[in-house]
């Protein structure tokens, strides 16, 4: 199986804390995890254009690539969706916001509109005490480097 390239943002308001999205798999609704904005590549694309073109897709939220900060880190992930086995390549960027999100200012896929259920601004203390599945799961982590601005000179395998 082909990886599919991906780029996701560790999106960050004033108060330091990150937008997730509540999603669900199609099949089997009950099946529900929250994660970053983010999603797969188009033909030449780089990944910071693919994340902020994500972003500005998923959020109303737009900036230029060279705005993100990173790459922060990268992970291959191999997970079902909708019956399909999918093996990703995802590349980690950050963002700060002190914007509202303006959610119709989205431009959200078919799939997305029937899969993504609500965002949500989670605190770093959110992220520690909630029992819900987050992905990644190292995203406390990527919080924290995205507060203080830490790029890594390579950026960090993550699970």
């Amino acid at each position: 199986m082909k990886p599919r390239k991906a780029s996701r943002v560790v999106l960050l308001n004033e108060r330091d804390e990150v937008l997730l999205i509540r999603a669900q798999d199609l099949l089997t609704p009950t099946h529900q995890w929250w994660m970053t904005c983010g999603g797969g590549s188009e033909m030449g694309e780089t990944p910071a254009q693919t994340a902020a073109r994500e972003l500005a897709e998923e959020t109303g939220l737009e900036c230029e690539p060279s705005e993100l900060i990173g790459p922060l880190a990268i992970r291959d992930e191999v997970f079902e969706f909708t019956e399909k086995s999918l093996h990703q390549h995802e590349t980690y960027f950050a963002f700060r916001t002190s914007e509202d999100i303006e959610l119709e200012d989205a431009v959200w896929t078919d799939i997305e509109k029937r899969s993504l259920l609500e965002f949500r601004w989670w605190s770093r203390e959110d992220l520690l005490t909630t029992t819900e599945t987050i992905y990644p799961k190292n995203l406390i982590s990527l919080l924290d480097m995205a507060k203080a601005g830490l790029v890594p000179e390579v950026p960090v395998v993550i699970d």
